[in-house]
C-alpha cells in the first residue's frame, strides 16, 4: 500500500512539472511579443481614428511619437534575428516611415491614410521575410 501512495505521489509531481516545463517553453520572447503588441495596437488606433473622421494632430503625433521610440527597439528584441541584415534593412524601413509621417505632421484623414500607407508597407515587407 506504502509503495502505491509512492508512486501515485511520484506521478502526482512528475505532472506538474511537466506542466511547468511546457509552460516555460511556451512563453516564448515577451519583450518582441511587447514590440509587436505596441505597434499593432497603435497601428489599429490610428486606423481606427481615421476610420471614424478623428483625425486631430495632437493624438496622431503622440501615438507616432511611441511608435517612433518602439521601433527603435525591433533589433534588439528580435536577437538573434535582429543582427540579420535584411531584417536591420526592414526595420530601418520601418523607422524611416514613422519618421516621415511624424514629419508630414498628420492633421488630417487623408495625410495620415498616406502615413500610414507607408507604415503599413513597411511592416507588410518584414513580415512577408520574416513571419
Amino acid at each position: 500500500m506504502r509503495w502505491l501512495a509512492m508512486l501515485l505521489i511520484g506521478l502526482f509531481m512528475g505532472v506538474v512539472g511537466a506542466v511547468v516545463a511546457i509552460g516555460a517553453l511556451r512563453q516564448g520572447t515577451p519583450y518582441n511579443d511587447a514590440v509587436m503588441t505596441v505597434l499593432g495596437r497603435q497601428t489599429g488606433a490610428l486606423r481606427s481614428m481615421r476610420e471614424a473622421g478623428r483625425c486631430e494632430a495632437p493624438e496622431i503625433a503622440r501615438r507616432l511619437r511611441l511608435m517612433q521610440a518602439v521601433a527603435g527597439e525591433t533589433d534588439a528584441a528580435f536577437l538573434p534575428v535582429g543582427d540579420d541584415v535584411l531584417f536591420r534593412r526592414h526595420s530601418a524601413a520601418l523607422s524611416s516611415a514613422i519618421d516621415d509621417a511624424l514629419a508630414r505632421a498628420p492633421g488630417d484623414c487623408d495625410t495620415l491614410a498616406g502615413a500610414m500607407q507607408g507604415i503599413g508597407g513597411a511592416c507588410k515587407a518584414c513580415h512577408d521575410d520574416f513571419r
